[in-house]
């Protein structure tokens, strides 16, 4: 069963980030009969599952993203879909058909100006804040709200409250969340964050929205937070938000190759077949097991209860066999601690209004 499937749509992108991990991605574009079959294998069982857009940059091959929009309302698929985009292709027609869709948007912004065009770039050098906040505006005048991704490096891991405050000053975004550097493709090229700078980093962010919450009333969301959450809450276990490992998802290719992971795309060891001839089960299973078996050591860790695993793909890129990769898990460690805190300060509040209440 497919809990996540990702349509690798181009390995074609407008943009050329520092960081990319699909920098190596084949550049084909995706065509319809691909997407559809892939859909298609995905809905198999007849179970929800999570329906990503994804490249390169996904708008670059728009009319096939609404191809799959029409398949997928027409015959009544279980997909929720979503689009992860550098948003700078956004335009009126563009952002009302994805509403139109219920689609949810993501898109990719790693601070302030000044700090985000330092590694989110054209290919001529030149910044792309400016086009980012563009297509931003344009979800904004269709009553889309959004959310932001943010590649955590060691460029910008002590200026992520910039990011938080650009958040705001876009008014549609509710939710942050912080990817860390991945050292594949481009990535390989560059230095990531120290523990101790996303630790820091992280915590200004939080500290940064919860100063804003209280000025203009509009909460911020950020996704580690919510995981903790969750975790904490039973709503999820272990290492179950990665589907990779549980053998529950497929990034398809351009030209539908399936593989277990987006960002280990393009790797045989983690190949899992084709569109045209299937989900290759026992792979996928083999796949799987491997991951769960690199991954164990998360296992012994205090803190996995509220932590729910590293993320594979980010482990396997930084390097560090038998044990934990640090930068991430001080961005679980910090977002546990700020749960945990105020967690404890919501309690104190309510028993604090419950004796209130009952003082006569």
């Amino acid at each position: 069963m497919l809990k996540m499937l990702i349509l690798g749509l181009t390995g074609q992108c407008n943009f050329a980030c520092k960081y990319c991990y699909a920098h190596e991605h084949p550049a084909e574009i995706m065509d319809t009969s691909t997407a559809i079959a892939a859909v298609d294998m995905a809905a198999t069982d007849g179970q929800a599952f999570v329906l990503q857009f994804s490249g390169g940059e996904p708008l670059l091959n728009f009319p096939v993203i609404q191809e799959v929009i029409r398949y997928v309302r027409e015959t009544g698929l279980p997909a929720i879909m979503q689009l992860q985009t550098n948003a700078s292709l956004l335009t009126r027609e563009r952002a009302a058909v994805l509403k139109a869709g219920q689609v949810g948007i993501g898109i990719s912004l790693d601070g302030r100006p000044d700090v985000n065009d330092r590694q989110r770039c054209l290919p001529d050098g030149q910044g792309t804040c400016r086009q980012i906040l563009h297509g931003a505006g344009q979800l904004a005048m269709q009553g889309i709200a959004t959310g932001i991704t943010c590649v955590v490096t060691n460029e910008n891991a002590g200026k992520l409250s910039g990011l938080v405050e650009m958040a705001y000053y876009l008014g549609n975004v509710r939710r942050i969340g912080f990817d860390l550097l991945r050292a594949q493709g481009r990535g390989s090229e560059m230095t990531a964050p120290s523990s101790e700078a996303v630790w820091q980093g992280v915590e200004a962010a939080f500290q940064t929205a919860e100063r804003l919450t209280k000025q203009t009333g509009k909460p911020m969301l950020f996704s580690q937070v919510e995981r903790v959450d969750r975790l904490a809450n039973k709503q999820m276990a272990g290492f179950s938000h990665c589907y990779a490992m549980n053998g529950e998802a497929a990034f398809v290719d351009a030209q539908g190759h399936l593989y277990a992971c987006a960002s280990l795309a393009g790797n045989p060891d983690f190949y899992l077949g084709h569109v045209k001839t299937g989900l290759d089960k026992t792979r996928q299973a083999q796949v799987a097991a491997g991951i769960k078996e690199k991954m164990k050591f998360c296992l012994q860790c205090p803190s996995f209860s509220l932590c729910g695993g590293a993320c594979f793909a980010r482990w396997y890129g930084a390097g560090c066999p038998g044990q934990s990769y640090a930068a991430e898990c001080a961005l679980k460690q910090v977002a546990i601690e700020w749960y945990q805190q105020h967690q404890g300060q919501e309690r104190k509040k309510a028993y604090e209004s419950c004796v209130t209440a009952c003082r006569c």
